[in-house]
């Protein structure tokens, strides 16, 4: 059908149709055709936007972790944009979508909180006291302002709330701990000979002649594959970047400064007296002359706060009550910080919680955002927003110039680049961008490979385009005996040891069936063999794989089951499982009940999580671009 649009499109009436269709562009404007609706997000999702500053910064981070993990060692492969792209999308998506759920449910994360969170990070301490400084260097590190940090605890302590929320109504039941018992107390005699493999490989040796002869059979296996040589055109927002008006980001810095603003913060202890209901007025103002008595005596406060406190979450700590930046606490708690120096306790402070005695642990100055930082952060987001724009443009304009292009040269000349060809392409691989399975299925296509058309411009992601077509076919060949010989002595050996290791187990299995005993064969052959009696899954001295096979193994009541298993340092086993012996919940020690407990728990609670997900993405309006 292609084919015969593209035949259809050099006719004149076609032609007039087409000029007629510019025109009506022209009329209409064709920026409302190429950019009308193509937004600058990522995705949406519930009409919320990702944006492709989130998306960058999430695979930045992925980057960050990975080499954390991999160091040197990296594969630089793994660090690539469209590599790490799709994960990271999925999960700010998914973030979007619990955090949505957290509103719904009127989670909050307290200044509070997000305080004891910051302070509690090692990263953050010199000498094991938070220290500013150190606070200000890390998060730079990291790439992150103070405050983008803090929106990022809050959002993680929301979502850990919701998190256990789900997680935390699950338990186990007396039918899943039985079932559970039955496997975890289940015993299994065992016996196993250990076999060197070299008294396989013996059997397993190959000739020259035998590869020969193999090849000679089976010339037509030894083809190379058909190859193609593409010409293509390849389009990234890169190849588009220029400079930015310097004006479009100084007004961009002022709308979004005040994000990036962080506030003279205090991180705050208390002790609170709270009135009990049957204590009297006299009683409460004596036990709050007392605190402030011993405050000014010099006791040590955090001690007092232990002690004295009726803030019960509070005193384990001491007091501390996070950081504030004059808004989290009530009015005339924050007026008495105010006026408070750092070490300073004030006097009897009343709120309608109660009574507190305030100390400032310590000052964390204010913080205008970096300007020079942040006008090149908003310099290359404009710079990539518009570039994204004119890729879009070059496009289209690539999709209707290529389209009946007799090469790709034209095409590549009006949109003012080069057009390249590619190493040698086959159906199944390729390098760069014909690693793509997509790229290489256009290239092969009926409409490109047959009829050698231009393909329509795909879609590699990152942002980046391509079209193609066949400059050069390079059919197959037959392969020489040389090229191909490792790999026929390989498919040679393996079946040879195949066959030994069948051979092995039907021979043990029939010496077992005429009487023998796994200590006899032992012994006839030179081997080694081990046993272990009311074995468990778990606690067991048997090698991982051995205990592997033998609890996979169902037991034959005609003949003992047998399996043989590969072990480390060049040794197979020959393992029989003799007896099995069921477990029963009466079998568990507490401990163990306990631990199979808790970790049912756990797990019906993460599936119940992942179903939450699941429920939550299903039901959502979810578009990614």
């Amino acid at each position: 059908m292609l084919q015969s649009l593209r035949e259809g499109a050099q006719s004149t009436p076609i032609k007039v149709l087409i000029i007629l269709i510019v025109l009506s562009f022209a009329g209409f404007g064709i920026e409302s055709v190429l950019l009308g609706n193509s937004g600058t997000s990522v995705a949406e999702v519930n009409g919320e936007e990702v944006t492709p500053q989130e998306l960058q910064i999430a695979i930045d981070n992925q980057k960050r972790q990975l080499m954390q993990i991999f160091g040197d060692n990296i594969d630089p492969a793994m660090l690539e944009d469209d590599q790490l792209r799709p994960r990271a999308l999925d999960g700010l998506i998914e973030q979007k979508l619990l955090l949505q759920e957290a509103t719904r449910q009127q989670l909050v994360a307290s200044d509070r909180a997000i305080g004891r969170v910051v302070a509690s990070v090692d990263a953050f301490k010199v000498d094991g006291k938070f220290n500013t400084d150190q606070y200000k260097v890390v998060l730079a590190n990291a790439g992150y302002t103070p405050e983008r940090f803090r929106r990022a605890q809050a959002q993680d302590i929301i979502l850990t709330q919701l998190q256990q929320a789900v997680m935390d109504t699950d338990f186990t039941t007396p039918l899943e701990l039985a079932a559970a018992a039955d496997i975890t107390t289940e015993e299994r005699d065992v016996r196993y000979l250990l076999v060197p493999t070299e008294s396989l490989t013996a059997d397993a040796e190959v000739s020259e002649a035998e590869v020969a002869a193999f090849y000679e059979a089976n010339l037509g296996r030894f083809m190379s594959e058909e190859q193609v040589v593409a010409e293509y055109i390849e389009l990234a927002v890169e190849d588009f970047f220029e400079p930015v008006d310097q004006s479009l980001v100084d007004e961009q810095f002022e709308a979004v400064k005040s994000e990036y603003t962080v506030q003279d913060q205090a991180l705050v202890s208390h002790i609170l007296l709270i009135q009990g209901d049957d204590e009297s007025a006299e009683d409460y103002a004596r036990r709050i002359d007392d605190v402030a008595a011993r405050l000014a005596d010099g006791e040590d406060f955090a001690e007092l706060a232990a002690q004295l406190s009726d803030d019960v979450g509070s005193a384990q700590m001491g007091g501390e009550l996070g950081f504030t930046d004059g808004t989290a606490f009530p009015e005339p708690m924050e007026e008495a910080i105010a006026a408070l120096a750092q070490g300073e306790v004030s006097a009897a402070v009343e709120t309608d919680a109660g009574t507190h005695f305030i100390r400032v642990e310590e000052r964390v100055a204010g913080e205008a955002p970096d300007y020079e930082a942040l006008r090149a952060e908003l310099e290359e987001s404009i710079q990539r927003s518009e570039a994204e724009q004119a890729l879009l443009i070059a496009v289209d304009t690539l999709r209707d110039i290529s389209f009946n292009a007799a090469d790709l040269v034209g095409p590549a000349k009006a949109l003012g680049v080069s057009s390249q060809r590619s190493a040698p392409v086959t159906r199944d691989a390729g390098e760069g961008a014909f690693a793509s399975d997509t790229v290489r299925a256009a290239l092969f296509s009926e409409e490109v490979y047959d009829f050698g058309n231009n393909s329509e411009v795909l879609e590699l992601g990152g942002n980046r385009f391509i079209a193609l077509r066949v400059a050069e076919k390079i059919p197959p060949r037959q392969l020489a005996l040389d090229e191909v010989a490792a790999t026929v002595r390989a498919e040679l050996e393996a079946e040879a040891m195949a066959q030994a290791r069948a051979d092995l187990l039907a021979d043990v299995r029939a010496r077992r069936a005429a009487g023998e005993s796994m200590e006899d064969i032992a012994q006839a052959s030179s081997w080694e063999w081990r046993v272990e009696l009311g074995a468990r899954r778990q606690g067991s001295l048997l090698p991982r794989e051995v205990a592997a096979a033998a609890f996979k193994m169902i037991p034959n009541s005609e003949q003992p089951a047998m399996e043989l298993v590969d072990l480390p340092g060049n040794q197979v086993a020959v393992v029989e499982l003799d007896r099995v012996e069921a477990g029963s919940v009466a079998n568990l020690s507490d401990s163990e009940r306990d631990t199979i407990v808790t970790t049912l728990a756990e797990i019906q609670g993460q599936m119940s999580m992942l179903e939450y997900r699941n429920g939550l993405r299903a039901s959502a309006e979810i578009v990614t671009r």
